[in-house]
Parts: C-alpha cells; structure tokens; sequence
C-alpha cells in the first residue's frame, strides 16, 4: 500500500506543474495532452516499484508494440481526421493519445487488478473524449486506439504474483503479500 500512495504522490505532483490545474472549459484538449503521458507515467511508476524488472519490462514491450501499431496503422490508412483541411496531415486512424493512456491504464489492469485501474480507465476514457471533441479523432480512432492498446497488454502483461520467494544462499524466505 505504501509504493502504491508513492506512486500516486508522484504521479500528482508531476500533474501539479502542468497546466492541468488551470483547465478551463475549452482546454478538455489540454487536458486529454497531457493524460497522454500521465497514465503511462503512472504505470511505469508502479512497476518500476517492484523488486527486479519484470512488470517494467511487461509495459514498455506493452507500450512499444501498442504505439508502433498505431504508427503503421495511420501510415497506412490515411484516415483524414475531422478537422481535416487540405494540406493537412491525415493521420487520424487510430488514435494515438488514446492509445497511450490505454496502454497505462490496461497495463495497470492487468499487473494489478481492476480496483487498481478504475482511476486510470476513468481517465482514458476522458481522454478519448477530449480527442472527438477538439474534432482531432472520430470515435471509431479512439476505440480502435483502445482495442490495440489493451489487446498489446493483454498479450505481454503478466498478473503480479502475490508470493515472494528470496534466498541468500543459506536460507529461503517465503512470504504473501497482500494489497488492501
């Protein structure tokens, strides 16, 4: 519980110096930039906090095979996003931003649990909200951005085991450890 407050703590002052606390009405955008990376941050928070580096390994191949998707996939589709104008870059299929705060929050999911994601859901879905109403993204982008990135984590992401397992050479402790 404790890591867990930490890497809340962190994550909020991280927040704190972003422009995030000045949101007005027409910055939902601004937010949605910033949640991006915030949630992604926050997941790696939380497995860079576990002995050895296996969770930490688990997201960035989570993270790197969901944005790469992504990449290939406005590369190939050349989906013209809603506010398109001639000259523009097309590049709407998927969305990338909701694919970053997905990967983070179906990361955090899978490793940890759904009681430890709800936030984070909560916040990708507002993200993705914020995509279709700066008329950056269709909705069917920022599902597919979804879809990709929770597919990613389910495919490399392992549950937390909750059975430690450490020896010295002389001796072997095992203890459970037990979120609450």
């Amino acid at each position: 519980m404790a890591q867990t407050n930490k890497c809340i703590v962190l994550m909020l002052m991280l927040i704190s110096f972003t422009p995030i606390c000045q949101l007005r009405a027409n910055d939902f955008q601004t937010m949605g930039d910033i949640l991006q990376f915030a949630i992604p941050a926050y997941a790696f928070g939380l497995s860079w906090q576990e002995e050895g580096y296996e969770g930490t390994k688990q997201f960035a191949y989570s993270l790197a095979a969901s944005q790469l998707s992504v990449h290939v996939l406005k590369t190939v589709t050349h989906q013209k996003r809603p506010d398109y104008q001639e000259g523009n870059k097309k590049n709407s299929f998927p969305s990338g931003h909701a694919a970053g705060a997905f990967t983070g929050a179906s990361f955090i999911h899978r490793r940890y649990g759904f009681k430890q994601a709800i936030i984070p859901y909560g916040l990708a879905i507002a993200t993705g909200i914020s995509r279709v109403q700066a008329k950056k993204h269709h909705v069917r982008d920022v599902v597919a951005g979804a879809i990709i990135s929770c597919l990613w984590s389910w495919c490399f992401v392992e549950k937390k085991t909750n059975i430690i397992i450490d020896t010295d050479g002389e001796s072997t402790k095992i203890a459970y450890e037990v979120n609450f």
